[in-house]
C-alpha cells in the first residue's frame, strides 16, 4: 500500500478518537495522539511521520485502566503535511504479529471507546 490518504482501502470499521499513544523508535519512546483506531491498525497524528516500512513498538491503554499493553506495528502510509482540519499530518500503522490476547485487548478497547462515543 502506498499513500492511503484518500481512505479508500479500509478493511475495518474505525473508531474516531483522540487517544494518547506511546511508541518506541530507535530506543526512545515518543508520545503522540491517535486520530482513529481499528482492529488492525491506527492513525497517529504527528508532524514527523516515520518512513513507510518502519517498525515500531506501540503502547495503548487497557480498557480497564490497568496500564498500557504493547504491540508491534509497521508504518504502511504517511501524510507529510496538514491537509485541512480533518486530514492532519501523520502515519497509518498496521498492527503485526498479534497473539489472541492482544487481539482481545484491542477488541475491548474498541468496545469501550465506541460505547463512550454513543453516550
Amino acid at each position: 500500500m502506498e499513500d492511503r490518504a484518500d481512505g479508500n482501502n479500509r478493511r475495518d470499521k474505525r473508531c474516531v478518537v483522540a487517544l494518547k499513544v506511546d511508541y518506541r523508535v530507535d530506543g526512545s519512546f515518543v508520545t503522540d495522539y491517535s486520530r482513529n483506531l481499528a482492529r488492525r491498525g491506527l492513525f497517529i497524528s504527528t508532524s514527523q511521520p516515520l518512513p513507510v516500512g518502519e517498525q515500531l513498538r506501540i503502547r495503548l491503554p487497557r480498557s480497564d485502566g490497568e496500564g498500557p499493553f504493547a504491540l508491534d506495528g509497521v508504518v504502511r502510509w504517511q501524510r507529510l503535511t496538514l491537509e485541512g482540519s480533518r486530514r492532519p499530518a501523520g502515519m497509518g500503522v498496521e498492527f503485526v504479529d498479534m497473539n489472541d490476547e492482544t487481539k482481545e485487548l484491542i477488541h475491548q478497547l474498541l468496545e469501550k471507546l465506541d460505547m463512550s462515543e454513543s453516550t
